[in-house]
């Protein structure tokens, strides 16, 4: 059968149709050497990733099954599936004009509370204070939905008791877990990206990792083949957003931070 996925959480069902004529798109985190890896891997096991196009149309047979994808440069693919992620819009126009809006999304502040009297909004319809970039953003994730609710609930709680709880500190998350592969991301992808590691995809024992460093300090924080410490070790980092003297050198010792709580608040350059 031939397959045909859309972007990367679709992307995310590949791992059934190893050996299979599938195409596919890559994820909006990676940069070119992380998608390189991944572009590699999936090669050797037969997947094929096309890339600077976008589909535009499908074609079908008379029980109206899929039977073409139509891409904007002209090209057609031969499918029998085609699994469609490409995201979602927040639903607000129900409290258009009683609800204060922001970036796309309901304005709350640090307990998620709104502009409306005893009114919350949590998950992905939020644009909420991010206290570790200082602006507001808004979050599409189910981490960030689960804790945001949570953190709702426990403000909710405190207010009907009299008492005040600290404002909501989230740190960006990103997971995946395909094939032998499993990644973690933390943090923002913003500024200079720095690779370190083994990001060779015929390696037998692949590891590798990037951090992205803005105005000197380093701000996110990526992580494929970590372990379980390993990965606490780069959301230690992307949330202490340690400093940096040399991309050099943060390249070269990158496998060391990894896991080093002495080296967590500041990365040691020569």
């Amino acid at each position: 059968m031939r397959k045909v996925l859309g972007a990367f959480l679709a992307g995310e069902t590949r791992y059934t149709y190893e050996n299979k004529n599938i195409a596919l798109s890559m994820h909006w985190l990676f940069t070119a050497e992380i998608a390189s890896f991944y572009e590699g891997y999936y090669a050797n096991k037969g997947i094929k990733i096309i890339k600077s196009t976008k589909a535009t149309g499908f074609s079908t047979n008379s029980k109206g099954e899929v039977t073409e994808v139509k891409l904007d440069d002209g090209r057609t693919l031969e499918a029998d599936m085609v699994i469609v992620d490409i995201g979602g819009r927040p639903m607000i126009s129900l409290f258009k004009g009683q609800i204060e809006e922001e970036n796309g999304g309901i304005k709350t502040d640090g307990l998620f509370k709104t502009s409306a009297s005893n009114v919350y909004a949590i998950g992905d319809v939020a644009t909420f204070p991010m206290k570790l970039y200082g602006d507001m953003r808004r979050v599409e994730h189910f981490n960030h939905a689960c804790k945001s609710a949570e953190h709702a609930v426990k403000a909710i709680k405190a207010a009907e008791e009299g008492r005040s709880i600290l404002e909501y500190d989230y740190l960006s998350f990103l997971y995946t877990r395909v094939f032998d592969l499993s990644w973690q991301f933390y943090g923002d992808n913003v500024g200079q990206s720095v690779l370190f590691g083994d990001n060779d995809p015929n390696s037998s024992k692949a590891k590798f990792g990037t951090y992205w460093v803005k105005d000197g300090k380093v701000v996110g924080a990526f992580l494929e083949g970590g372990v379980e410490e390993e990965n606490k070790a780069i959301a230690r980092v992307a949330r202490a957003q340690p400093s940096v003297g040399s991309l050099e050198v943060l390249s070269s010792v990158g496998e060391l931070l990894i896991g080093s709580r002495v080296n967590r608040n500041r990365v040691l350059v020569s």
